[in-house]
């Protein structure tokens, strides 16, 4: 398979980091455990921010004792359309593309990957508007192309068991959920400091326990509320919220229930995890609690400080034969997973359709992209409340 990755940033090879990030090791890892992978072409805004990944890169090589064989756009100089390039040059096109890139450029790219002919996988959040999202779904299905959304908590164990235990009536009927997300403000004020004003903390990070959600209930949501405040990154110079408060109605046949989502981004440098992040579900027999990032490690080092350590997300881990190291964990998962979807589908062995309902496909990140459209709407008419016609989704849903 040839595939096309558009961008270069901290989660594709971990600029900025003494990391690799996770696209680009995933890459690696899915080649060694599956041989599906002939060629691998990245595109970034500019020749200059590529110096970093072919670092990584060159380490990479040793680490895996393979080179893979790679690619980059723009070759020299700056093209904020560098995939454009990649596209046009290569004769028998590209296989697959994953997008990883800011918010507000997923619709203009991901349409363009799309009428290239190329099957797509693309970071959360989906798109901010609805008839985008339609846009680019009808696109998918017209040119027969397979649309997913890296919704990786999906493959979280922590959140399967509590999606087998909800759907076998463990808890009984859902009355609330109640979601606490965060992260450092090194965040939109360093790593995404380009951009953080083009998006908000709930549609960046919260949109991904809207998804679990709607995942581990099959539920879909009805109205929206939203608040904002703007105190730490404003005085920063970064106009963009520190903190959202957003609560979402949500119908489940009869039932109807609640989830308040309270995310920021201006938590401490100095805590002692990239991300802050818990769910609780209660129901009308019981409730279930999951701190997803009390993963039940610590390391405390001089280096570092204090550091509450995820094993699960996806690191390096030394193999069975004990000569090698390899990339595990629920992130890995969702693009290696993509992957080999693909190909099942390039050799026949496997429907689009059978996707839906089983993957995070893009028809499924309606929902979401719903919600993310109505919160906006509820910060820019006085934090009221926006109605969701759960109706027309579900028969959209079910019927596109």
């Amino acid at each position: 398979m040839k595939i096309l990755v558009i961008g270069a940033g901290m989660y594709v090879c971990g600029r900025g980091t003494d990391g690799y990030g996770t696209v680009l090791p995933a890459l690696y890892q899915t080649q060694k455990d599956y041989h599906l992978i002939d060629h691998v072409s990245v595109c970034a805004t500019s020749r200059k921010s590529l110096d970093g990944l072919l670092l990584k890169k060159n380490e990479l090589d040793k680490k895996f004792d393979m080179d893979l064989s790679l690619d980059y756009w723009p070759r020299e100089g700056k093209n904020s359309e560098s995939y454009l390039e990649a596209i046009s040059n290569l004769k028998d096109g590209y296989d697959c593309g994953i997008i990883v890139v800011p918010d507000h450029q997923h619709y203009e790219i991901a349409e363009a990957v799309l009428k290239a002919g190329i099957h797509l996988l693309i970071v959360k959040p989906f798109v901010t508007e609805v008839n985008h999202a339609i846009d680019l779904i009808e696109l998918a299905e017209k040119n027969n192309l397979y649309g997913s959304v890296e919704f990786h908590k999906r493959y979280d164990y922590a959140n399967i068991k509590l999606r087998d235990e909800l759907r076998n009536d463990l808890i009984g009927d859902p009355l609330y959920f109640h979601v606490e997300y965060s992260q450092r403000k090194s965040i939109p004020e360093i790593f995404f400091s380009q951009w953080s004003e083009k998006t908000n903390v709930f549609q960046y990070l919260g949109v991904h326990y809207v998804d679990l959600i709607h995942f581990l209930t099959g539920a879909l949501p009805t109205r929206v509320i939203a608040i904002g405040q703007k105190k730490w990154l404003i005085k920063n110079e970064i106009d963009t919220y520190d903190s959202m408060e957003v609560v979402i109605e949500w119908v489940l046949k009869e039932n109807n229930f609640i989830s308040t989502h309270l995310t920021n981004w201006i938590d401490p440098n100095t805590t002692s995890a990239m991300s802050d992040q818990k769910i609780k579900v209660v129901g009308t027999k019981g409730r279930i609690e999951s701190d997803q990032k009390n993963r039940g490690i610590q390391i405390v080092t001089d280096q570092r400080g204090i550091e509450d350590f995820n094993p699960y997300f996806s690191q390096f881990y030394r193999a069975d034969d004990g000569d090698h190291e390899v990339f595990r964990g629920y992130s890995y998962k969702g693009f290696s997973g993509f992957i080999r979807d693909v190909q099942s589908i390039i050799n026949g062995d496997l429907k689009i359709k059978e996707l839906d309902g089983f993957r995070p496909t893009i028809r499924s990140a309606l929902v979401s992209t719903s919600v993310i459209e109505a919160v906006n709407k509820s910060l820019n008419s006085d934090n009221s409340w926006i109605e969701i016609d759960s109706f027309q989704l579900n028969k959209y849903l079910n019927n596109l």
